[in-house]
């Protein structure tokens, strides 16, 4: 077990710590207690009962209760404790994390899948939670009464302590066994959580499409076999814990046993031993039992806890690949002009290993002047969205550099670059909320004015004004109550009411129709003139009318120039053409 992991753990409750220290003289208290009662109880056999002494019984009875009591209520404080600490321990696992991932590049949130993530911030935290719960509650009473239970059985019946000793010998060989066995365990469990969970989300996400190619039954039997492998893999530390209890039982039977055989002959034999004393070691015995037993059925939650933390502090430990500069570029946002130029750029993506791997840009160079429009062109794959990324930093270049006014995108500070980059991705991302909290994402002091010139600048304006609550309208989890089309046109509202120097279209018009995509281009130029715009698109009719058409192919640009120029001079360009807008729209395009 890695003890690294709760060290790191306890540091998460700085000012706190009081409770946890209160918790430990609780525990002392209550292992006190609980000692003293089977001694009390040799002195009741010993001196009260056997001397016929009603008085003396009286008084050592009401001694036992009081002890009981303070016992008693010392348990119930520190369980209080307890409850606590597993739920603040939850609330800064799972906060830390959650922050964690908001400061992640995308090439680290590329290589944790996020049903991975999702694992981590919930089954994983409550796994800790549960262990941190039953650590406080009972875990540490754990040595103290094994150790009080071994001292006091030795000066209250030294000939009796080599019992106990063998007796602890063989608990202590079952947990070495069962641990060795359930903490490889859990962490197969954790990892067929995770399967479960991945194929689980696939499912529930692509749940149309399962259903429109009829796979039901092939999905059904893919979450069969997770489960079927989780149960398997759940099924070894509760089989191991099966067997370790009853052999706990019956070693302290057989102790048991030995106490009141060698007890016995010890007594009638006149060794100086009494009864009363060979009844308290008996009992010292269950109280001997008491903490192993404890530390059998908390040490599932342990065990199970360090392989969560394992996985939480992988990615709480995980060193953001994009980071603020540590000298920035002091920069006034609202000077710059917009000016993008790359520069022998190359672009490599790291592997789970985080090695790098093939390059999926090849030396490019490229000038976007200040308010012109830039459109990417290309097969799928070959680059374009990879391209765009690298303005606003999502990735870093491999080699090269990517400035704007002059500026390396490295060095200046990610908000400051970020307010300045609007983009709009291939996917339409939209919050649970209202239709205003999504427009106003990016600029939440946005005034209702621009909101709204914005929104019909993405032709938004159409659909939404046809809303009984208008921009008050409700957005379903992931935008689910609204088409493809609308989402996009969503998307690209926020983008716009950012007024950035730079936009980015990501094949953000892909879901609308061409009439309608046309109108929002032709919007987009009227109300951002000066501001610099990158088209990456799938369809040759998005970049038409684009200042600057860039061709790539195989990572590299293959050809530079508008419509009509690549029309006349590139032949992959001319192919492309002809295959989407075909023959008849050829010759209109080469009249325009």
């Amino acid at each position: 077990m890695q003890v690294s992991n709760y060290s790191r753990l306890f540091k998460l409750y700085p000012g706190e710590r009081r409770w946890l220290i209160l918790s430990l003289g609780l525990n002392v208290v209550v292992a006190s207690a609980t000692l003293a009662i089977p001694a009390l109880s040799a002195e009741l056999i010993n001196n009260g009962i056997i001397a016929k002494n009603f008085e003396y019984c009286t008084n050592i009875g009401f001694f036992m209760l009081i002890a009981a009591l303070i016992a008693g209520i010392c348990q119930v404080a520190n369980s209080a404790i307890a409850v606590w600490a597993a739920e603040i321990t939850s609330h800064y696992l799972r906060t830390q994390l959650f922050a964690k991932i908001q400061s992640l590049s995308s090439g680290n949130i590329d290589r944790f899948r996020s049903s991975d993530l999702q694992v981590r911030l919930t089954t994983d935290a409550q796994n800790v939670k549960t262990a941190m719960l039953q650590s406080v509650n009972y875990l540490l009473q754990a040595p103290l009464l094994l150790i009080g239970s071994i001292i006091i059985t030795h000066f209250m019946a030294p000939s009796l302590t080599w019992i106990m000793i063998v007796i602890l010998l063989f608990f202590f060989i079952l947990l070495i066994i069962y641990f060795r066995i359930v903490e490889p365990a859990f962490s197969r469990k954790q990892q067929q959580i995770d399967r479960v969970n991945k194929a689980l989300k696939e499912t529930l996400t692509g749940i149309r499409v399962v259903k429109a190619f009829v796979r039901q039954k092939f999905e059904i039997a893919k979450f069969e076999n997770a489960t079927e492998d989780l149960r398997i893999a759940a099924c070894v530390p509760q089989n191991v814990m099966a067997y370790l209890i009853p052999t706990m039982f019956a070693i302290t039977i057989l102790g048991f046993a030995a106490i009141y055989y060698t007890g016995g002959v010890q007594v009638l034999e006149g060794t100086g031993l009494s009864i009363g004393d060979v009844t308290s070691v008996a009992q010292y015995i269950l109280i001997l039992m008491m903490p192993l037993l404890i530390i059998a059925i908390v040490l599932p939650f342990i065990t199970q806890a360090n392989s969560s933390l394992t996985r939480i502090f992988e990615i709480l430990d995980s060193v953001p690949e994009i980071s603020n500069p540590v000298n920035p570029a002091q920069l006034d946002p609202s000077r710059l002009k917009g000016r993008v130029v790359f520069e022998n750029v190359s672009l490599n993506y790291r592997n789970a290993r985080g090695d790098l791997e093939g390059e999926v840009l090849k030396n490019i160079n490229l000038v976007a002047e200040p308010g012109e429009t830039i459109g990417l062109l290309g097969a799928t794959g070959s680059g374009k969205t990879s391209l765009i990324s690298l303005i606003p930093r999502f990735y870093d270049v491999t080699r090269g550099r990517v400035t704007i006014d002059g500026t390396d995108v490295r060095s200046i500070p990610l908000d400051v670059l970020r307010s300045i980059v609007s983009v709009c991705l291939q996917e339409s991302v939209l919050f649970s909320g209202t239709i205003r909290d999504n427009i106003k994402f990016g600029t939440p002091d946005l005034t209702d004015d621009d909101m709204l010139a914005a929104s019909i600048a993405a032709d938004a304006d159409n659909f939404v004004k046809n809303i009984p609550e208008e921009y008050d309208g409700k957005i379903a989890r992931r935008g689910s109550n609204f088409s493809g089309g609308q989402k996009q046109r969503l998307a690209i509202s926020r983008a716009l009411a950012q007024k950035p120097k730079i936009l980015i279209l990501d094949d953000s018009t892909s879901a609308c129709d061409v009439a309608t995509e046309a109108q929002i281009q032709d919007e987009i130029v009227k109300i951002m003139a000066t501001t610099t715009k990158f088209i990456v698109a799938q369809r040759i009719s998005s970049v038409l009318t684009a200042d600057k058409i860039i061709l790539l192919d195989n990572a590299t640009i293959v050809a530079t120039g508008t419509h009509s120029e690549l029309l006349a001079s590139n032949s992959l360009y001319r192919e492309i053409y002809e295959s989407q807008l075909g023959e008849g729209l050829k010759r209109g395009g080469d009249n325009s």
